[in-house]
C-alpha cells in the first residue's frame, strides 16, 4: 500500500504545475531564428512561460545533456484511424472502435513529443470532435486537437468507398458534387464543431479506382468550400497528390497542400505568391512500401505508391527552392501513432537542414495552425509547450525520435 501511495502522489506531482517550475538543459531551441542557444532555461507558472528570472524556491528540473524545444506540432493526423488494417477489418469496425482507438493513439503521440496536432479526417460521425474535446476537458491524455471531421470528396473520388458492389452502401454524408452542396456541408461540418474544413483535392494512393495525379472538384466547387468556410471563420485544408489538382485548390485559395507529391515549379511559386503551406507527409509513402507489406496494403495502392516515390522529390524540391513555408505533418494513420517524428529524417533527407526541419514541427506549424500566438516558441507569455531531447537535434535529427520529457500546458506528462 505504501508503494501505492507514493506512486499515487509522484503522479500528482507530475501533472500538477501550477507553482513555478524551472526547466534546465545544456540547449535550447530558438524556433524564431532557427538555431541553438546554450544553456537552455524556461520557466513555467500557470500554464504560461513566464519572463525574468524565475522565483526563490521554485522547484528545478535539471534535464542535463539535452535540448529544450517547443512542444512539436503535426499538422496532418488521424487519431481515429488504426494502422495496419486491411479493407475488410476497416469494415468491421464500428465508429465507436475508432474513438476507443483515438484515445490510445492520442497518448501515443503526446508521448511521442507532439503536444498539439491537426486532425485531417475522421470517419467516425464527428467523434473527433468528442476526443478533442475530451483531451481539452483533461479526461484522457493526449494533445491539443484541431478537428476536421469527415474530409469531403467527390463521387467516384478519394473519399469515395470505392471497389465493393452497387448494393453495398456506406455513409455517403461527405461527398459533394456542386458548389451548392458544398456551401450547405461547410455550414453543417461548422455546426457540428470541426475546426477546419478538409477537402480531397486530387484521388489518393490509399482508394480504389481514382487517380492520384488527376483533380477531383471543379474550379467552381473549389471556390465554393473556400469562400464559405473563410465566411464561417475558418479555412481549407487540401490533400491534393497531382500538380493540376494542386494548383486549382491553390488557386481557389486553400491554406495548405497536404502532401503535393507531383507539384511543378510554376504550381511551386503561384503557393509561395499566394502564401498557402505544403504539409508534405514524406513516411506516409515510404510506409506504404515497407518490404513484407507489415500494413496490409493493397496491391493497387502499392503499385500506385511505387508510381509516385520517385516523382516526389522533385516536387519537394520545387517547393523549398520557391520559398514555399513547409508545415511538419506525418498523415500517421496510415502508420503507426507512435512513430510521429520519422518524419524529420526523411526532410533532412530531401534537402532541410536540422534546424529548418524543427522549424516545420514548431513555428511553421503554429503559423499554418494560427496558433502562433499560443504555441511554436518558447518565449515568454506562450503556453507551456515543452520537450527535450538527447543531445543537439541541429546535429543529428535522429535524436527527434525519442523524446524523454514532455510538458504540455505546465503539466509534465513524460520524464526521463
Amino acid at each position: 500500500m505504501r508503494h501505492l501511495l507514493l506512486a499515487l502522489a509522484a503522479s500528482a506531482s507530475l501533472l500538477a504545475q501550477d507553482h513555478a517550475v524551472v526547466l534546465k538543459a545544456a540547449r535550447m531551441f530558438d524556433a524564431k531564428v532557427g538555431r541553438i542557444v546554450s544553456p537552455g532555461q524556461v520557466w513555467v507558472k500557470d500554464g504560461r512561460i513566464q519572463p525574468g528570472a524565475p522565483p526563490a524556491g521554485a522547484e528545478v528540473v535539471d534535464l542535463g545533456d539535452r535540448t529544450l524545444l517547443p512542444g512539436l506540432i503535426d499538422c496532418h493526423t488521424h487519431l481515429t484511424v488504426r494502422a495496419g488494417e486491411d479493407e475488410l477489418a476497416q469494415l468491421k469496425d464500428s465508429r465507436a472502435d475508432l474513438v476507443l482507438a483515438g484515445v490510445v493513439n492520442a497518448k501515443k503521440v503526446l508521448e511521442a513529443g507532439f503536444t498539439t496536432v491537426r486532425d485531417c479526417g475522421s470517419w467516425t460521425a464527428f467523434g473527433d470532435v468528442a476526443l478533442r474535446n475530451a483531451i481539452a476537458r483533461g479526461d484522457i491524455e493526449g494533445p491539443r486537437m484541431l478537428v476536421s471531421g469527415s474530409a469531403f470528396s467527390i463521387t467516384g473520388g478519394h473519399g469515395d468507398t470505392n471497389g465493393f458492389p452497387e448494393e453495398v452502401h456506406f455513409d455517403e454524408s461527405a461527398i459533394v458534387d456542386s458548389p451548392e452542396q458544398a456551401v450547405a456541408k461547410v455550414r453543417e461540418w461548422r455546426k457540428r464543431g470541426v475546426d477546419q474544413i478538409k477537402i480531397l483535392a486530387t484521388g489518393g494512393v490509399l482508394s480504389n479506382n481514382d487517380d492520384p495525379g488527376a483533380p477531383s472538384f471543379s474550379p467552381a466547387e473549389f471556390k465554393a468550400f473556400v469562400d464559405e468556410a473563410a465566411r464561417r471563420g475558418t479555412y481549407v485544408c487540401a490533400h491534393a497528390h497531382g500538380d493540376k489538382g494542386i494548383r486549382e485548390a491553390v488557386e481557389a485559395g486553400v491554406r495548405s497542400i497536404e502532401h503535393g507529391s507531383l507539384m511543378s515549379p510554376e504550381t511551386a511559386r503561384l503557393m509561395k505568391a499566394k502564401g498557402c503551406f505544403e504539409v508534405p507527409t514524406l513516411y506516409a509513402l515510404e510506409s506504404i512500401l515497407e518490404p513484407g507489406n507489415p500494413l496490409h496494403i493493397p496491391q493497387g495502392s502499392i503499385e500506385k505508391a511505387k508510381a509516385i516515390l520517385p516523382l516526389r522529390r522533385a516536387g519537394f524540391k520545387a517547393a523549398l527552392d520557391a520559398g514555399v513555408t513547409i508545415a511538419y505533418g506525418t498523415d500517421i494513420g496510415v502508420f503507426d501513432h507512435a512513430k510521429a517524428a520519422w518524419d524529420f529524417p526523411l526532410l533532412v533527407d530531401y534537402g532541410m537542414t536540422p534546424a529548418a526541419a524543427l522549424q516545420t514541427a514548431t513555428i511553421n506549424a503554429a503559423q499554418l495552425l494560427r496558433l502562433d500566438k499560443e504555441i511554436g516558441t518558447l518565449d515568454p507569455g506562450m503556453d507551456a509547450d515543452v520537450v527535450a531531447v538527447d543531445g543537439d537535434p541541429t546535429q543529428d535529427i535522429k535524436t527527434m525520435l525519442k523524446v524523454p520529457f514532455v510538458m504540455k500546458g505546465g503539466k509534465v506528462w513524460k520524464r526521463p
